[in-house]
């Protein structure tokens, strides 16, 4: 069975983290050498392994006990790694949620239209 550690480095290379930029992610202050102490199994329990958890994106259950299923829900964006995005300027990674927001609206309108015909 694998320890706490070994899921979590599984978890942050699936993501294409390092453990700083992993550390980065995370909502309350975290260092990178609290993930090597995790994933180095000097620590086998962190009050910050939830907020990891939602850093990754995986259940903080399969973290734990290793239990279900790891992810939340996949990276829609296989071909652009998770932590390239992580590490873009905040204004850039808003702008790029807007556009995403921009473009489900009009998805949104168009199916909310109906099926146009072509002339």
């Amino acid at each position: 069975m694998s320890t706490i550690g070994d899921r979590l480095r599984i978890a942050r290379t699936k993501r294409g983290l390092t453990q700083e930029a992993l550390a980065n992610l995370v909502q309350t202050p975290l260092t990178q050498g609290a993930i090597a102490h995790i994933e180095g199994g000097r620590s086998e329990s962190s009050r910050h392994i939830v907020w990891i958890a939602a850093a990754l994106h995986i259940r903080a259950e399969w973290l734990v006990t290793g239990k279900g299923e790891m992810f939340e829900e996949e990276w829609p964006w296989p071909s652009t790694p998770c932590s390239v995005v992580a590490e873009l300027p905040a204004h850039v990674r808003e702008d790029i949620g807007d556009y995403i927001q921009m473009k489900l609206a009009k998805h949104t309108k168009k199916e909310d239209n109906g099926p146009t015909s072509a002339t």
